[in-house]
């Protein structure tokens, strides 16, 4: 089981519980919506409850983007470990780079710093994971509910609305701006706290192509990092899922319950076996 700390997390839980990607997971994965949609909904089904924490299955919605992102690197770790390497294409020469980091470090270094908390004077989160700025304004992390209820929303308008979900209003009525009358210089402020408390896994990073040399960026974003490395490997499902039904006559069911570590074992073990066997029949 994974154990994961979450900031600001729900109230009454900082922690989460997951149990081990199981094959019925990565099939659901191949008839599931691409991006957020998808990690949430694999997210709901990995999340156990446990004592200590209240976020259990089907409050994946309900967590802040940074914490999902917290989440699937941590999913990401367990299932291929901490180091991420990748090939980037050359823009100028067309040459690939080796681009490679430890995953934990990239999560490590976007912890907010204690200055930098203090140059914008944020405080929080409290219980309900509110933060509050210098001036009274209160503001929570935008969710990847609430991401999903501005799919219809036009692209362009996006970024307001969502910031103006996630802005709370004072309980005493004319103590606190409302979401109408935020000023856009108030709304990049706002922007500007998430930001620092709230970073998601996801970073534009700087390479020298390794044949001429150029500059160039990579972005790397954690969801569609893992989602894409899952696809890779479910056309190796099937091919395992046969072997194991072959070698031990089990069910479908009973081999997608399987943990994709003990599956991987236990075909690495079939064909060690069949391995042996041919080398004997040939002496």
């Amino acid at each position: 089981m994974l154990h994961v700390r979450l900031d600001p997390g729900l109230p009454q839980g900082r922690w989460a519980r997951l149990r081990p990607l199981q094959g019925r997971d990565e099939q659901s994965l191949a008839a599931a919506a691409e991006g957020a949609t998808a990690v949430v909904e694999l997210l709901d089904r990995l999340l156990v409850e446990a004592p200590g924490t209240s976020v259990g299955p089907g409050r994946a919605w309900e967590l802040a983007v940074s914490d999902r992102d917290r989440l699937l690197a941590a999913v990401y770790a367990a299932t291929f470990g901490d180091q991420i390497e990748s090939v980037v294409p050359c823009e100028h020469c067309g040459e690939g780079s080796e681009l490679g980091f430890s995953l934990a470090a990239l999560v490590e270094s976007l912890a907010p710093e204690p200055n930098d908390l203090a140059a914008c004077g944020l405080s929080g989160p409290d219980e309900a994971g509110v933060y509050t700025l210098a001036d009274g304004l209160r503001f929570r992390l935008p969710s990847s509910a609430d991401q999903r209820a501005l799919l219809d929303t036009r692209s362009d308008q996006r970024r307001v609305a969502l910031l103006r979900r996630c802005i709370v209003a004072d309980a005493e009525p004319g103590a606190a701006r409302t979401p109408s009358d935020l000023s856009a210089e108030i709304l990049d402020r706002v922007e500007s706290a998430m930001e620092i408390v709230g970073p998601t896994v996801a970073r534009t990073l700087n390479l020298n192509c390794h044949e001429c040399g150029v500059e160039q960026s990579a972005r790397f974003d954690i969801q569609h990092f893992l989602l894409r490395a899952l696809a890779h490997e479910r056309r190796f499902l099937m091919r395992e899922i046969h072997y194991l039904a072959s070698s031990y006559g089990w069910s479908l069911d009973e081999i997608l319950g399987l943990s994709r570590d003990d599956r991987r074992t236990l075909v690495g073990l079939v064909a060690a076996a069949s391995t042996a066997r041919n080398r004997r029949s040939l002496r």
